[in-house]
């Protein structure tokens, strides 16, 4: 009589006599999965069956010590539970403590990676739960962990595996170590395959638990000596690069101004200028026409109002035009429109440009449009909260500069606005006080156009410097409407 069979006798002989809520089985080596008997019963780890089918028996136990519920395996791997697991015990803490504890994800690996430690330097547990569960039951039992000097964590190898080792790691603190790069699946396959070896090794070899995006300083030292980069990419105007050295990676530029102070003007200034100098740059003007983008570029590259031309007069410019679109078009992408309210979205199309087209510059003119888009059904302030933060997250992520255009708030009594030539404040920025404390520069531009001596002339105020710190006036550009194109007159 096989021990199934003599299983399910025992069940018939006791029916009548013994009541319990749990199945009761009996210790058998588990041999497809080479488990002694002895192992099983350390572990408490049954064998019977379930319903005329042989099943294995885990026990749980509760914190008392006593059988609470029973994680039943109908083979050859229908999972199913009796009683109730909440609050228990690790699968095997009944143990005891010791100085380095290994939590494995099932419990054929945690009496695997016991058969492996002939010299039974390990206490091994395993969760009770499932993986996607492991943080209660963790949690249930933090103060049965913390007793040990050292703990392992040794889960699947695969991808939901190792996302819940870093978290249990998170959980259990700075004496948690992560076991890594294990050539088998988990401790089972590699018992089974004669990895005893190799279950050790990968114990005694497992990594200190590194949160993300923890840096040493002392790793640095050979990045601060030798800069990838010393300076960034020069734009149009003297004064701008002096004060900044540049469009660096990662960085977002604000470029902020009152209603019709000339900020689209600025931006596709100097997109071109960078297309000219071999820049690659995404151009989203959300709230105009790519024709229109082009026909500005087209009047400042050719020096001529060439947006206002009637078409027969376009004809007789074809062969400059198109030399002149040679110089820069194949640098510059521009975006037809964008109609959704999801900023991922948004964070998906700029990712394409990035990354399938090799844009170093993004240009968002302006950021008002996308905000207030998605800002229409939840908290609008929140929402540019988020927006300008997943910006800058997207920047550094990627490795390019975003140059973002926004509006100004209107501040009625007290004195002139940028409209009217009064100096622009941070305090004005529409929305959220986020737009000040994201970006690294913060450039905003005051022009009065109803000063009759210089109506065109622009005072570009940098607010906001983290790189440099200098703040204040740092150029003067004044923008000659038949030409089409700015001149420096203060740097």
């Amino acid at each position: 009589m096989n021990v199934f069979d003599q299983v399910y006798k025992n069940s018939l002989d006791t029916k009548e006599t013994t009541v319990t809520p749990l199945p009761l089985g009996t210790y058998a080596a588990i041999e497809d999965r080479k488990i002694s008997e002895k192992t099983c019963r350390v572990f408490d780890y049954q064998v019977g069956l379930q319903r005329g089918q042989p099943a294995h028996y885990a026990m749980v136990k509760g914190q008392d010590g006593t059988n609470q519920a029973v994680h039943i395996r109908v083979l050859p791997k229908q999972i199913t539970w009796m009683g109730s697991p909440k609050g228990c015990q690790l699968f095997g803490q009944h143990q005891g403590t010791g100085a380095h504890l290994v939590i494995t994800e099932g419990e054929l690996d945690a009496m695997s990676v016991y058969e492996a430690d002939k010299q039974k330097l390990y206490t091994v547990v395993s969760i009770t739960s499932g993986v996607n569960a492991c943080l209660s039951s963790l949690k249930a039992n933090l103060q049965h962990i913390q007793t040990f000097s050292r703990v392992t964590v040794f889960f699947d190898m695969d991808d939901v595996g190792r996302e819940y080792a870093r978290k249990a790691a998170e959980l259990i603190g700075p004496k948690c170590r992560i076991v890594t790069n294990f050539i088998f699946k988990d401790a089972n396959e590699a018992w089974m395959k004669g990895g005893g070896k190799e279950i050790l090794k990968a114990i005694t070899t497992a990594g200190r638990y590194t949160p993300d995006g923890l840096i040493r300083a002392e790793d640095l030292v050979e990045s601060v000596l030798n800069p990838k980069i010393d300076r960034g990419i020069d734009l149009p105007w003297d004064g701008w690069n002096k004060a900044t050295e540049g469009l660096k990676p990662g960085e977002v530029w604000l470029i902020a101004g009152g209603t019709g102070i000339g900020k689209s003007l600025f931006t596709r200034c100097i997109a071109l200028f960078l297309c000219l100098m071999g820049i690659k740059v995404a151009y989203f003007g959300l709230e105009e026409s790519c024709n229109t983008t082009l026909e500005r570029m087209l009047s400042e590259l050719l020096g001529c109002p060439f947006h206002l031309l009637p078409p027969t007069a376009r004809q007789e410019m074809k062969d400059d035009v198109r030399e002149g679109m040679k110089k820069f078009a194949s640098n510059l992408l521009l975006l037809d429109k964008f109609g959704s309210e999801d900023i991922s979205a948004f964070v998906a199309t700029v990712k394409h440009y990035v990354i399938n087209e090799e844009c170093r510059v993004v240009v968002l003119d302006h950021f008002s449009l996308l905000a207030d888009g998605i800002a229409l059904n939840v908290d609008q302030r929140r929402a540019i909260d988020k927006t300008i933060k997943d910006l800058k997250t997207l920047a550094m992520e990627l490795q390019f500069t975003f140059i973002v255009v926004c509006h100004l708030s209107r501040s009625p009594g007290m004195g002139e606005t940028a409209e009217e030539g009064g100096e622009p404040k941070l305090s004005e920025l529409r929305g959220s006080h986020s737009l000040a404390q994201i970006p690294d520069y913060i450039w905003m531009l005051q022009r009065n156009p109803l000063d009759t001596q210089n109506p065109n002339t622009t005072s570009c105020w940098l607010k906001k410097n983290r790189v440099k710190g200098e703040v204040g006036m740092m150029s003067k550009l004044t923008f000659h409407p038949e030409i089409c194109r700015f001149k420096e007159e203060m740097v």
